[in-house]
C-alpha cells in the first residue's frame, strides 16, 4: 500500500519571481499543461532504497483527465487497478478479488501536477533543479511540500519535449519511487464512464467512505 499512498499523496505549488528558478519552473509546467485535457501513457515503476538497491519493475498504463480523474492500471508482475472518478477512488486487487473504496479528497496528489494548477499552487513550492539537463535533455523540476508530509519528502518532475517523462518521489526514509513514462498521447478520447469502476461479481468490498482516511 506504500506505493499507492505515494501515488495519491502529492501536488505542486508555483511561486512567481522573474528570471529565477521558480519562474522558469512556472513557464515549463505551463508548456506541459498547454491545451492538455487528457493524457495516456505506458509506465515502468521501481523503487531505489536508501542504500541504492533497486526493486523489481512494475509495468502498466495510466490515463488522466482534467481536473481530477485518473486510471492507473498495473499489468505486471501483479495486476492492480486504481481509478479516481473525481469523487471516489477504487483500488482493485484482482488476485485477491478485493476492492477498497475511498473518498477522493486529498489535496496533495501528484496527478494534479498536470491536471489542476490551482491545487498545484496551493500545496507545493516548485523550482527548477539547479543542474544541467541530462544526456536525454530532460529538465528537472523540484517540488517541496508546503505542509509537512509523513509520506513525501521531495518530488522531482522530469520534462522532455514539453511532456512529463519521469516522476520521482522521495519518502521520509530516503527511498525513491520512480515512474518512467513512454508512448505518451495527449488528449486521447475517453468515454464518460471510463473513470468509473463496475465491481465484478464475487469481489469483496471494503468501503472507507465514512471513515477518516481519504485520498
Amino acid at each position: 500500500m506504500k506505493t499507492i499512498l505515494l501515488i495519491l499523496v502529492l501536488v505542486t505549488s508555483i511561486a512567481f519571481a522573474k528570471d529565477d528558478p521558480a519562474n522558469e519552473a512556472i513557464e515549463l509546467l505551463d508548456k506541459v499543461r498547454k491545451d492538455l485535457i487528457s493524457l495516456s501513457a505506458d509506465f515502468e515503476q521501481y523503487e531505489i532504497n536508501a542504500v541504492e538497491v533497486m526493486s523489481e519493475k512494475s509495468t502498466g498504463k495510466v490515463w488522466l483527465k482534467a481536473p481530477n480523474q485518473f486510471k492507473w492500471e498495473y499489468q505486471k508482475p501483479i495486476p492492480q487497478l486504481i481509478i479516481a472518478s473525481g469523487e471516489k477512488v477504487w483500488i482493485y486487487d484482482e488476485d485477491l478479488e478485493q476492492v477498497t473504496i475511498k473518498r477522493q479528497n486529498n489535496k496533495q496528489n501528484p496527478i494534479y501536477v498536470l491536471l489542476n494548477k490551482e491545487q498545484t499552487e496551493a500545496n507545493y513550492t516548485i523550482v527548477m533543479e539547479q543542474k544541467e539537463a541530462d544526456a536525454n535533455e530532460i529538465k528537472w523540476i523540484q517540488l517541496l511540500p508546503k505542509a509537512p508530509s509523513d509520506e513525501v519528502k521531495i518530488v522531482w518532475l522530469g520534462v522532455e519535449n514539453n511532456n512529463l517523462t519521469v516522476l520521482k518521489l522521495k519518502d521520509q526514509l530516503d527511498n525513491i519511487v520512480v515512474f518512467e513514462f513512454n508512448n505518451i498521447k495527449r488528449n486521447p478520447k475517453v468515454g464518460k464512464d471510463f473513470f468509473e469502476f463496475e465491481i465484478p461479481k464475487g469481489t469483496d468490498v471494503l468501503s472507507e467512505i465514512d471513515q477518516v482516511g481519504e485520498f
